[in-house]
């Protein structure tokens, strides 16, 4: 069974994702945030208590309000990352901005840039690519 974070503040685009990934395979969870903030108080709390797994894929948009997808990565490098080397993290933006694609790749968590909508195609790829 997979986890997948999915950190966007856009409703609809949580509800389609989290239809794409369980079209893939029902039994993925995808969980939803549509605040980076709450998205990481959560991470926070799990990479803290270890009362739950961390997700294993994080699916994370750039441009939200609050709490951006860099902000959020820029915190999330704060958090003990070696308990984050299981966790791909991949940015999924509308945006075609080739300096957003760089800024996103210079985080170590960062697997890949993916544009939006994700495919099946997508989530297969990310998950053959996962640790067993």
């Amino acid at each position: 069974m997979k986890k997948f974070l999915l950190v966007d503040d856009e409703d609809i685009f949580n509800y389609l994702n989290s239809e794409v990934i369980q079209l893939v395979n029902k039994d993925y969870q995808p969980q939803a945030f549509c605040s980076g903030r709450e998205a990481l108080d959560y991470l926070q709390k799990i990479l803290q208590e270890r009362d739950e797994s961390l997700p294993d894929v994080i699916l994370l948009d750039i441009r939200m309000p609050g709490m951006n997808g860099f902000e959020f990565l820029d915190e999330l490098m704060k958090c003990d990352t070696c308990k984050l080397e299981n966790t791909a993290v991949y940015v999924l933006s509308s945006s075609l901005d080739h300096r957003d694609m760089e800024r996103a790749h210079s985080y170590p968590l960062v697997r890949g840039f993916r544009s939006k909508p994700l495919s099946e195609e997508m989530v297969m790829e990310m998950v053959e690519k996962l640790p067993n």
